[in-house]
């Protein structure tokens, strides 16, 4: 009886186990289904997802593509209106060397011109100046005769003052003849005191060495000798006329008193 129960009990072991079998099967199969059929769904929405990303990117890429060509549009007119600029300023610079260079050839030419006008104007200055110093030359050895021609006189009257005093007996004749010698010495030593005074004057004239033809007015040290000139000769004009000196005098004012009365020559050089 054992026998045949555990006859019964194989087949329904083998049974059970091939029931288990294909359970485990089946919930392997269905398992995997299900993971597939969620794979296949989470892959769905990925690809939705990055569907849907690409055609924001898209988007993207073609607002970046027209801004780019507007961009490119305006980049592009920007760069033709300055290269229009560029040449015009490069003909305005063209058209401001060709000026400068007419006005340096102009410059040249006229400082070429001031220089030989001044070269010509320091010839004659040089001239007149030497032809001056002749003068005041010659004057000077003339009144260096008058000088010596007085010192011969006043030898001449002192000797012939000895000599009145030698010989004068009579007190009252001696002092008659020496009031008129005391006249007439004090009348030669005054007038020797106006030469020196004359010459002292016409030293400092000359001391000034100015040229009273020409007036430098922008040469401030120069106007102020000129003036200080004038008005020294004027005072020698005075002086000899007021002293009535001899004539020989006159010849030295009269020189320079015609270079007052002129119309003088203005000029403005530097000092």
């Amino acid at each position: 009886m054992k026998r045949k129960q555990n006859r019964l009990s194989m087949p329904m072991n083998q049974a059970l186990a091939f029931a288990a079998t294909t359970t485990v099967v089946f919930l392997g199969l269905a398992g995997s289904t299900i993971w597939h059929y969620s794979q296949r769904s989470t892959d769905q929405d990925l690809l939705v997802a990055k569907s849907n990303i690409i055609l924001e990117q898209q988007v993207l890429i073609d607002s970046l593509t027209s801004a780019n060509q507007g961009s490119k549009q305006a980049l592009t007119v920007e760069h033709n209106k300055l290269t229009q600029k560029i040449r015009s300023q490069s003909k305005t610079i063209e058209e401001l060397q060709l000026k400068s260079s007419y006005q340096s050839a102009q410059l040249t030419r006229k400082e070429s011109d001031i220089k030989r006008l001044r070269n010509s104007f320091q010839i004659e200055l040089d001239k007149t100046v030497a032809e001056q110093h002749k003068i005041i030359k010659a004057e000077q050895a003339g009144l260096a005769i008058v000088r010596d021609q007085l010192k011969l006189e006043s030898a001449r009257l002192q000797k012939q003052e000895e000599q009145v005093l030698a010989r004068v007996g009579d007190v009252e004749a001696w002092e008659k003849k020496k009031a008129a010698f005391d006249i007439l010495y004090a009348s030669e030593a005054k007038e020797a005191v106006h030469v020196t005074r004359v010459d002292d004057l016409m030293n400092q004239f000359n001391g000034l060495q100015v040229d009273l033809d020409v007036m430098n007015e922008c040469d401030k040290a120069y106007l102020y000798r000129y003036n200080e000139a004038k008005s020294i000769l004027n005072h020698i004009r005075t002086y000899i006329q007021s002293n009535n000196m001899k004539d020989d005098y006159y010849f030295y004012v009269i020189s320079n008193d015609s270079l007052i009365t002129a119309k003088n020559r203005k000029l403005c050089l530097g000092s």
